[in-house]
Order: structure tokens, then C-alpha cells, then sequence
């Protein structure tokens, strides 16, 4: 088999096994990369890097999810004082060795900034509880150690890209709220690198976790009232289109807590939190029919006003996700997501038990 393709082989398998890890990526997050050398339909040998394609899932994905550019093209863009969204993704697809090929990630300068063969981005959860702290950029340094960069909050893009391109003396790059970027020559050195920042970082969590004793536990909600908690929630969240529910328990120790309100009102704890479930989900302490539409409007009304407020720092065009919560806390019950069928509202059940 051709040796030139070895790096994107290395690229595949080591973002399987990261795939396969829940705690490091779900549902399409994270991205890797890989850089080589590959000879081009007019037979010129070209420097490439390999990325993975927006919204590809890391598990089982295969080759053609992860496009090859033309490298060169990519770091001439560094020297831009700035540039849109809309702007940066033109200039990057046109770098494509295959126009046909899939969408890169938004976050493919970030990779082809920094000078190395094998890159992993994650947005693991241990490392979004030590940036979720208070005093996130101190807990990070103690966790692990002076030799990781930590930025503050940036939203993905352009201005990003730039930064972390920046730090490549470091060992690696903490991004707040968001999650880790690693790299080395040898792809599975990349990986365990990977591995190893993650771990620490939970051991350090765990260390320093205060344990509340055991967790306070609300009375189960009879069936009945469930049903029809079910029945009019899905009415209310009907009301701007056609809406699937789910019950999910796992967060029943979170719902069932005094300070429900209080953990709702913590707002967003990563990326993925922010793209899949919105900033903030909604208790339903009480749950007449009156009391639920009430809590909906309430929540509509707060995340209309988010959305006006961060409108500056959003992309041209962009106007918000459906105001609609896509997460109900329920004492007694747990959590119910909701989305536009079955699937949907799994992923919200899933993504919000992981934040």
C-alpha cells in the first residue's frame, strides 16, 4: 500500500479510538488532523493536512471523513489582520485537493497553525470541570502543570486559530469551556498525550470533589402525573413545530436537588452544551399546566434576550436556535429532552448528562 497515505491511516485509527471514549467526544465534537505529503492529479507532490469533516462522529469514521487541503494555502492566511466566518470558510474550501470532498471542520486553521504532524482537539469532560471552575486558569495549572497554555472563552474561528497557533512551545493548549488541544510527531504519542492530560485532570477533579453525603432523593412522580406532565409540556413546546420526548432518569440525582434553580442558572459548561442543548435548560418544580406553560414562556423570554445580547459577537446571518428549552429538569422524575424526533432528543439526553 501506498506509504503517503500512512499519516491519514495513523489519523483514522487514533480518532476511532478517541470516538470510542464518550468522556473525550461526543455526537460529532472534537477534531484531529494529520499532516503529509501526497502527489496531486498532475502528478506535483503537495504538502496536505488531513482534518476531520464538519459533523463527522470520530466513532467508525473512515477515510473520506477526513478531507485533505493543500497546506500552504492554509498558513498564508495567517498574516490576515482578521476575517468572517463567512470569509474563512470560503478560503478554506477552496484549499480542498477534492472540491467534492466533505465540509472541513470549523476549526481546520487551528490545526494547520500549528507546526506539528499529529493534532487532537477533545472537549473532554474532566477538562471542562477544571475550566468550569471559579478559578479555572489557576485550578488548570495546578491539575496539570505549567507546560499547557489556558485560554480564556474564544468562540471558534479565525481569532482562535490565531492564539492557539501562538503556543505551540507549550505542550498543549486549554481552551475554557471548551476543551483540549494536544499534538506531537507520532501519532500514537499524540494519542496518549491525549489520554494522559485528560486523566490527570480527572484525578485531580476527583481529588479535590467535596463529597455532600448521600443525595437528597425527591418522591418518585406517580405514572399518572407523568403522563400528563408529558402530555402538556409536548403541547407547549409544539407550538413552533412538531416535538418527540424523552424520559431519561440519569440526571435524577441533579433534579432532585434543593438548589435546582440555582445548578439550572450555572449556565453553559462546553461547547457541545451550548450547540446541542442551549445555554440553559429549565426546572419544573411545579408541574401543573399552568405552571409548565408559565416555566417555558419564562425560559423563551430569558433566551431571546441571551440572543440580543451576544448578537455582536455571532455570526453574520445568525439569529439564534429555536427558543423552545431542549432540556426539562424534573424532581421525581429526572430529565426530558425533547427534539424534532427520537434521535434528537436522545442526543440531548446524552450531551446534557455529560455537562
Amino acid at each position: 500500500m501506498n506509504d503517503q497515505l500512512t499519516p491519514l491511516r495513523q489519523l483514522v485509527d487514533r480518532s476511532n479510538r478517541i470516538g470510542d471514549d464518550p468522556s473525550l467526544v461526543v455526537y460529532g465534537g472534537g477534531n484531529t488532523s494529520a499532516k503529509g505529503r501526497v502527489v496531486d492529479h498532475l502528478g506535483r507532490d503537495q504538502q496536505v493536512m488531513w482534518v476531520k469533516g464538519s459533523g463527522a462522529d470520530m466513532r467508525g469514521s473512515i477515510e473520506t471523513d477526513y478531507p485533505a487541503l493543500r497546506l500552504a494555502e492554509l498558513t498564508a492566511l495567517r498574516d490576515r489582520g482578521e476575517m468572517t466566518d463567512e470569509e474563512m470558510t470560503d478560503l478554506v474550501t477552496r484549499a480542498l485537493m477534492d472540491p467534492g470532498a466533505r465540509r472541513p471542520s470549523i476549526e481546520t486553521l487551528l490545526h494547520a497553525f500549528l507546526p506539528f504532524t499529529h493534532i487532537d482537539h477533545v472537549h473532554a469532560d474532566a477538562i471542562c470541570a477544571l475550566t468550569n471552575h471559579a478559578e479555572g486558569a489557576r485550578v488548570t495549572r495546578e491539575a496539570l502543570g505549567d507546560g499547557f497554555a489556558y485560554v480564556d472563552w474564544i468562540r471558534p474561528g479565525f481569532e482562535l486559530s490565531k492564539i492557539v497557533g501562538d503556543l505551540a512551545h507549550y505542550q498543549g493548549v486549554v481552551l475554557a469551556h471548551h476543551g483540549l488541544v494536544t499534538w506531537a510527531e507520532d501519532s500514537n504519542e499524540c494519542f496518549q498525550r491525549t489520554i494522559d492530560v485528560v486523566e490527570a485532570a480527572r484525578a485531580f477533579v476527583a481529588e479535590h470533589s467535596i463529597n455532600p453525603g448521600p443525595p437528597p432523593r425527591h418522591d418518585d412522580m406517580p405514572v399518572e402525573e407523568l403522563e400528563t406532565l408529558l402530555l402538556h409540556l409536548r403541547g407547549v413546546l409544539s407550538h413552533t413545530g412538531h416535538r418527540v420526548l424523552r424520559v431519561d432518569d440519569r440526571l435524577r440525582e441533579v433534579a432532585d436537588h434543593p438548589q435546582l434553580d440555582s445548578i439550572v442558572a450555572g449556565g453553559v459548561s462546553s461547547a457541545d452544551h451550548m450547540l446541542r442543548i442551549k445555554p440553559l435548560s429549565v426546572a419544573l418544580s411545579d408541574t401543573g399546566p399552568e405552571e409548565v406553560a408559565r416555566a417555558v414562556e419564562e425560559y423563551t423570554s430569558a433566551y431571546e434576550s441571551y440572543v440580543q445580547r451576544n448578537a455582536d459577537s455571532m455570526p453574520e446571518g445568525y439569529s439564534g436556535h429555536d427558543p423552545m428549552p431542549r432540556v426539562a429538569l424534573v424532581p421525581g422524575v429526572g430529565a426530558i429532552t425533547t427534539g424534532q424526533n427520537a434521535s434528537d432528543a436522545k442526543v440531548a439526553a446524552d450531551i446534557a448528562v455529560h455537562t
